[in-house]
């Protein structure tokens, strides 16, 4: 029979391994954390971290559980996003203009943590809602790597890189001596866009940090029937990633690239 004192041991092992598998980043008014969790595609999930005026913690997963929901073909109608508001009220955590969020005293934060941890994975288990059958256009994804199919070059899809911090997953790799790291992106709305870029940004910088011979790209979704009239990509949106951007609109620069010629 296991002995408590096995027990103990393996929980104590446990909080060491997730102590050391947590990571800091600073950030221009607080830090990221990157957390050893991840949604059903294999993203990692990370948080951030600001203090407020009057010594509280604010902790947001920065829109991206909302934004990972969207993505995959739910739709964040009325009724979803009242679930996804009870969902996250039942960590006390709130959801009103996007990101989940939680507010606490310093000396509350571990809990908080906990708190909107627990939130972001019942929020994201809400994609099992996502209706297969219904229409709706292709992934961005799909079409991205349908371009790079018809350019015959070589690549492997959700490739992982070493950055000087940490180990990111790219959409697509295209060998061939050209290290292309190719990321598409779509958001719901500008907001997100412009979180989204931030993100991707550190990315990039942190594998070029690691090996300069990488070239990121980000594939920006802005296809005429996906955007309909709004304007997602502004120029605050796109600016974080403006030297590695590409929109679908100029897909012609990325195929010159799959060639091995210059846009």
């Amino acid at each position: 029979m296991t002995s408590a004192n096995a027990y103990e041991n393996a929980a104590e092992q446990y909080l060491k391994w997730l102590s050391s598998e947590i990571e800091t980043y600073p950030l221009d008014d607080g830090y990221y954390v990157s957390l050893p969790f991840s949604r059903p595609d294999g993203e990692g999930i990370g948080l951030e971290v600001n203090s407020l005026p009057g010594g509280d913690i604010r902790i947001t997963d920065m829109g991206d559980t909302l934004g990972y929901l969207f993505v995959n073909g739910l739709d964040l109608d009325d009724k979803m996003m009242d679930r996804a508001k009870f969902i996250s009220k039942c960590y006390g955590v709130s959801l009103e203009d996007g990101p989940l969020a939680i507010e606490a005293d310093p000396e509350s934060i571990g809990e908080a943590f906990h708190c909107i941890l627990q939130a972001t994975i019942a929020v994201t288990d809400l994609i099992q809602m996502r209706r297969s059958t219904r229409p709706r256009i292709a992934p961005f994804d799909y079409m991205v790597e349908s371009l790079i199919k018809h350019s015959a070059a070589a690549y492997d899809t959700a490739y992982q890189v070493s950055g000087k911090r940490e180990t990111h997953t790219f959409g697509f790799y295209v060998n061939s001596g050209r290290n292309l790291l190719i990321q598409p992106i779509t958001a719901p709305n500008a907001g997100d866009a412009h979180a989204l870029a931030e993100r991707w940004a550190y990315r990039f910088h942190d594998v070029i940090q690691a090996n300069a011979g990488w070239q990121p790209l980000a594939v920006l979704d802005n296809r005429a029937e996906y955007v309909s009239e709004r304007v997602i990509w502004t120029p605050r949106a796109i600016a974080p990633i403006s030297e590695y951007a590409i929109t679908w609109a100029e897909r012609d620069k990325l195929a010159a690239l799959l060639e091995g010629n210059a846009p």
